[in-house]
């Protein structure tokens, strides 16, 4: 979900609505907008192209992800070669990042079916709404595969060994086993799981409940492997090493846990929820507490290297091993990564949010209030 919402413009909401490209998932190449015959460029956002300079970047291209009217983008998630925007409306656009193009867009469902974020394994988007898993195409936009769940699943799938992984609101923890079409295995959660699963090894996955209720799983049959009990939930995204699993939880603490055995590596206190997505990057974690602002904990010891105190924010990419650049929700920070000193700051109007393809050296996608999004590149 954006860190604001995104609210798409009349014009730009009647793009492609009405062709038969849009139900078809055919390409289309067009980014403007059609009505009565007459063509209506969609408004662009203001960029200051030096500040974006003084960041190190620059300015590549702007595009259009193509929307149903009155829609919102809900998810977007950023690869080398495409974006793919899933909005409200079951509107699917995948956008390409050498050029901006819109390379298909479709309605996957009747508009009023809601959407989890789409997870891309090689060529194919497994995208799930509450009752279904489609299979799609990611050159063209056809259809795989469709599935019928028989859950309400509350997650976006965990892709591996050929299982769709889901978590449900009722707690259940399942496996859909994709190739024959069945329910491998279900595993029983205390509380609602909102946060997909993810893999900590070859073998096994992990996964967290609103209730704090945290377990590793091995992925082909569910044995039980390490379990932790917390005081909350968590609204970001677990993280993992291959050594520790790495939570920023809504109990007001930062954790960090053995995936083989359980035990609490550290613990990091705060007085607030700590809702901001962090980042783990060589040996670091780096998150933004109510107390401390941007932090940087040595993963292994839970040391803390260095704190902003009072700037905060969700780390995106590394530059050249040097600088995090970070994301505050109002602007654009370069900070130096081993001391935490600010190197750069640039405030951002009307952004809705910011995806990268890499936490090396990443380009940056930012999406802004009216539902369009600008590329930008390492200079």
């Amino acid at each position: 979900m954006f860190e604001k919402s995104i609210t798409c413009r009349p014009l730009l909401a009647i793009l492609l609505v009405g062709s038969s490209a849009w139900l078809g998932g055919c390409t289309s190449s067009s980014n403007t907008a059609h009505t009565n015959d007459s063509i209506i460029e969609p408004q662009e956002w203001t960029i200051d192209h030096t500040d974006w300079a003084k960041m190190g970047f620059e300015w590549q291209w702007t595009g259009f992800p193509p929307l149903q009217p009155g829609a919102l983008i809900d998810h977007a998630t950023a690869y080398d070669d495409v974006l793919v925007f899933q909005g409200s409306g079951s509107t699917l656009s995948v956008l390409e990042t050498n050029t901006g193009k819109v390379r298909w867009s479709r309605q996957v469902d009747r508009p009023s079916t809601r959407f989890q974020e789409s997870v891309r394994q090689g060529d194919t988007l497994y995208t799930a709404s509450d009752t279904d898993l489609w299979e799609i195409n990611i050159r063209n936009g056809n259809t795989i595969d469709r599935d019928a769940l028989g859950t309400l699943v509350n997650t976006s799938p965990l892709i591996v060994d050929g299982l769709a992984i889901f978590g449900t609101l009722a707690g259940e923890l399942f496996a859909w086993q994709m190739e024959n079409d069945f329910k491998l295995w279900s595993y029983k959660f205390d509380g609602p799981i909102h946060i997909p699963a993810i893999s900590v090894s070859e073998n096994y996955i992990a996964a967290i409940s609103e209730a704090g209720d945290i377990r590793t799983l091995e992925t082909i049959n569910a044995y039980s492997g390490m379990t932790a009990q917390i005081a909350g939930g968590t609204d970001t995204n677990l993280l993992t090493d291959g050594v520790g699993i790495y939570i920023a939880s809504k109990d007001q603490s930062l954790y960090a846990f053995d995936i083989e055995d359980g035990f609490r590596f550290w613990r990091k206190r705060s007085s607030a929820p700590i809702t901001v997505q962090h980042t783990l990057y060589q040996g670091v974690v780096y998150a933004t507490t109510q107390d401390t602002g941007l932090t940087a904990i040595d993963s292994a010891t839970g040391e803390t290297l260095w704190e902003t105190g009072t700037i905060g924010g969700w780390v995106l990419t590394v530059v050249d091993e040097k600088e995090l650049i970070v994301w505050s929700g109002y602007e654009l920070l370069a900070i130096d990564k081993d001391r935490g000193d600010i190197i750069e700051r640039m405030p951002l109007q009307d952004i809705a949010g910011i995806r990268t393809n890499s936490i090396d050296n990443g380009d940056l996608y930012v999406i802004t209030l009216d539902g369009s999004v600008a590329k930008f590149g390492l200079k």
